[in-house]
C-alpha cells in the first residue's frame, strides 16, 4: 500500500521546486474533510524545506488579485513573494471556476499562472470538486490531492502523454474507481495516498481568525458581465434542445447520427465549442 506521510510529499515538492520548475496544487473533498487543514500543513512544510516562511496572514489568501500580486507585484512592482513561497488559495473556487471561464480577470490569472514558473512557488488551491475548475487550469495542476475522508487523501499525476487529450483520464478512471470497488490504487495517475492529522486547537483557532477576516472579500471578484449573456443563454438552450430531439429521432432509425461537427457546421461554432457546452462546461 503506497501510503505516505506529510513531510514525505513535501520533500518531493521541493526537489521540484529546485529543478527550476514550479508547483500548483489542487485539493478537493467534501466540506468539512479537512482541505485547508491538509492544504496549510503541506505547505508549510515545503516551506521549511525551502527555507521560506508561511502564515495564514501573510501567505493565504481568498482574493484571486492578492494572489496575481504575490505572483508577479502590483502595478508599482511591490508585494512579490520571495521565490520558493508557499502561496495557498483557500477558495480556488472563487478564482478559477468554470463558470466564470469568460471573465477578464480571471484570463489574465490563468495566463500568468502559466508563466510563472520562474518565481519557483508553490501554490495550493482548495476548492470542493476538483472538475469545477476552469477547463483551462487543468494543464498547468501537477498534482490533484483528493481527501477521501479526514486524515485521508490520495495523490494524482497528469499524465505525460503528449497525445493524451484528457491528462487525467477522468472517463476511464471513473470505471476503473467503480469497477475496483472504490479503491484508486489502479488509476491512471495514482501516485500515492498521504495521512495527515488534525489541527491542533492553537493552530485551527489562528487558522479561522484570518480566515473570517479575509474571506468576507470572496465573493463578487468578477468585475464585468458576460457581453450577450442572455442571448448566448438562449443560444445554448436552443442547441441542447435540437441535440436532444435529433438523438430521439435517431434512436427511432429516422434520421441520420448527429455528430458535434454538424451542429458546428450550423452554427459557426467550433466542433470543440459544441461539445463544452452540450456538457455543459462553459
Amino acid at each position: 500500500m503506497a501510503t505516505k506521510d506529510l513531510s514525505t510529499f513535501a520533500e518531493l515538492i521541493a526537489k521540484i521546486l529546485k529543478t527550476d520548475r514550479w508547483v500548483f496544487i489542487g485539493c478537493d473533498g467534501d466540506m468539512g474533510e479537512g482541505k485547508s487543514c491538509l492544504t496549510t500543513q503541506l505547505a508549510r512544510a515545503v516551506a521549511k524545506q525551502t527555507g521560506t516562511e508561511f502564515s495564514y496572514k501573510d501567505n493565504m489568501t481568498f482574493q484571486r488579485q492578492e494572489l496575481k500580486d504575490w505572483i508577479d507585484g502590483d502595478k508599482d512592482g511591490k508585494g512579490q513573494k520571495p521565490e520558493y513561497s508557499s502561496l495557498l488559495a483557500d477558495e480556488i473556487i472563487s478564482m478559477f471556476f468554470k463558470r466564470n471561464w469568460f471573465d477578464e480577470n480571471q484570463i489574465d490569472g490563468i495566463e500568468l499562472l502559466n508563466k510563472c514558473r520562474d518565481r519557483h512557488h508553490i501554490v495550493l488551491g482548495n476548492i470542493p470538486n476538483f472538475w469545477d475548475l476552469d477547463s483551462a487550469i487543468y494543464s498547468i495542476i501537477t498534482f490533484w490531492v483528493h481527501i477521501h475522508e479526514r486524515g485521508r487523501a490520495w495523490v494524482f499525476q497528469k499524465d505525460r502523454n503528449p497525445f493524451a487529450v484528457d491528462k487525467w483520464h477522468r472517463k476511464i478512471n471513473e470505471k476503473g474507481y467503480n469497477a475496483q470497488k472504490g479503491s484508486p490504487y489502479k488509476c491512471k495517475g495514482f501516485l500515492f495516498e498521504v495521512c495527515f492529522n488534525d489541527w491542533t486547537a492553537k493552530d485551527k483557532a489562528a487558522y479561522y481568525a484570518v480566515r473570517n477576516v479575509k474571506r468576507v472579500k470572496t465573493e463578487g471578484q468578477r468585475k464585468k458581465a458576460e457581453k450577450w449573456g442572455d442571448i448566448k443563454a438562449q443560444r445554448d438552450n436552443i442547441i441542447n434542445h435540437y441535440w436532444n430531439e435529433h438523438k430521439k429521432l435517431e434512436k427511432r432509425g429516422l434520421v441520420k447520427p448527429l455528430q458535434h461537427k454538424d451542429l458546428a457546421n450550423i452554427t459557426g461554432l467550433t466542433g470543440t465549442a459544441i461539445g463544452y457546452i452540450l456538457r455543459g462546461e462553459i
